[in-house]
């Protein structure tokens, strides 16, 4: 199982974007000696983020990227980026700052929307995460279906992402099982859960057993604190 530790993206959002560049520097220096593999970086609504709509960065996200990259000697640097919030441009950007995974998200009925994202990723090099976001309004069944269109387009792992941290365990098992049995080898899969009814951590670990193959969640806790997973099988 890889970890991706979100706190500087979706912590982002408990923050209201202002992280500043020092604290940056030391989340990241400490969460690289600790050996998280993967740290995601980027304003919490993902490249392009910062505006009228969503909250201005104290930072240009661009400038973490660049910031984390620099100081991370062993860990990884992941992006976020929403079709239609961000740009084709804003992942050329990040991965010349130092980013090297782009993680693309949609609403869970949208897969469709991030096929020419994932084509350009993949053209550049970057490894590809599917984020299926707000995954507890539509059936297992359904959802595996978007999850088809993500990895048909180049997505190497799709996430189940409980982004109103509405699900239970079993609606996460039923989900995630659903996606395993849909990609088989051509994808790995994800959880991506959230606290708000204080099952996002015993839903990580007993996901575990399922084999998820990638978890993603933030060192600290907070209402948004997000558990992700992600396994190979």
């Amino acid at each position: 199982m890889r970890i991706t530790d979100t706190s500087l993206r979706d912590g982002s959002h408990h923050k209201r974007h202002q992280f500043s560049k020092d604290e940056v520097h030391a989340i990241v220096a400490a969460l690289d000696a600790a050996g998280v593999p993967v740290i995601e970086v980027t304003h919490g609504d993902g490249l392009g983020g910062s505006s009228f709509n969503y909250g201005f960065s104290k930072v240009p996200e661009q400038e973490l990227i660049k910031l984390a990259a620099d100081t991370a000697k062993e860990a990884r640097i992941a992006f976020l980026m929403l079709p239609g919030v961000g740009t084709k441009d804003d992942i050329k950007e990040a991965q010349a700052n130092g980013g090297s995974i782009c993680r693309i998200a949609t609403h869970c009925t949208e897969a469709d929307v991030s096929i020419q994202h994932f084509g350009l990723a993949r053209e550049l090099g970057l490894e590809t995460v599917g984020f299926l976001m707000m995954a507890h309004t539509i059936p297992p069944e359904k959802l595996a279906k978007q999850a088809r269109i993500m990895a048909d387009a180049g997505c190497q792992c799709v996430y189940v992402v409980d982004s109103a941290g509405a699900l239970v365990l079993e609606g996460v098992r039923d989900r995630v099982a659903a996606l395993v049995a849909e990609l088989g080898d051509d994808a790995q899969v994800g959880f991506h859960g959230h606290e708000n009814l204080g099952l996002g951590w015993p839903i990580r670990w007993r996901r575990c057993e399922q084999a998820p193959s990638r978890s993603t969640g933030p060192a600290g806790a907070s209402a948004r604190a997000p558990a992700t997973l992600r396994s190979r099988r």
